[in-house]
């Protein structure tokens, strides 16, 4: 299917937790003009204490290098997660994949968002929360085996972000961003939470948006035909 554009974030290669299969079934079904990867695309923070990487990884790689190819722009946000790269942006590779830590795209200001995010700001207390968010994934896994539908990775998702409230609103803090930059929207990820909203910032509206990830949701968002939408892979 030909589509101006397709978002995805947090798809944490590297981690167990990744829906690696359902992410590469989802991209063979596009042909977007502009591929935007909004963040922790690469989970350099668990790759960093112990080598993970299946098969349909590289695959995915390879079908996002096949886009390239085929003329479809590939913007790479980085993330928390993948900051490694952000010592080097902006980077460019054969003219048609390019590496940025924030980007502009049709009045939208894509970020992935931890930039303005109290708790990764504190970097040590973000690493801790990532090996216990892995290991509540793992728990969450082996319940849904035995029928069960709570979702521990959830709650420590919700009670870590709440306990950190009074740091930052996320939401209302990006589409301040946007608002400064004299854009009318924010796309953005971090929190795998996907939404489409609009937050007032003074007298202006801003749309916010967020991809969503493909750890727990396997979520994403489409532009086309001058709409935005957001589609969940079950």
């Amino acid at each position: 299917m030909k589509i101006e554009a397709l978002f995805i974030s947090d798809v944490h290669l590297g981690s167990r937790g990744c829906n690696s299969k359902e992410l590469l079934t989802t991209l063979k079904q596009y042909e977007p003009k502009y591929l935007i990867i909004v963040g922790d695309f690469v989970d350099g923070w668990l790759l960093k204490r112990r080598y993970f990487w299946r098969p349909d990884y590289t695959e995915i790689l390879k079908t996002i290098l096949s886009y390239s190819q085929n003329g479809t722009k590939v913007v790479y946000v980085t993330g928390n997660h993948d900051d490694f790269f952000r010592e080097y942006t902006p980077i460019l590779f054969g003219g048609s994949i390019r590496i940025v830590n924030e980007y502009i795209w049709n009045d939208f200001f894509i970020t992935h968002g931890d930039l303005y995010d109290g708790v990764v700001k504190l970097k040590w207390l973000g690493v801790l929360g990532g090996f216990g968010y892995e290991v509540a994934i793992c728990i969450d896994r082996l319940l849904k085996s035995f029928g069960y539908k709570t979702s521990l990775s959830k709650w420590l998702k919700k009670t870590v972000k709440d306990a950190v409230k009074f740091i930052t609103d996320f939401e209302k803090q990006l589409a301040y961003q946007a608002k400064q930059r004299g854009c009318s929207g924010v796309i953005a990820g971090h929190i795998h939470t996907p939404a489409d909203k609009v937050v007032k910032i003074g007298d202006d509206d801003i749309r916010y948006l967020n991809c969503g990830d493909w750890i727990e949701n396997n979520s994403y968002i489409i532009y086309n035909n001058n709409k935005f939408e957001i589609k969940y892979v079950k």
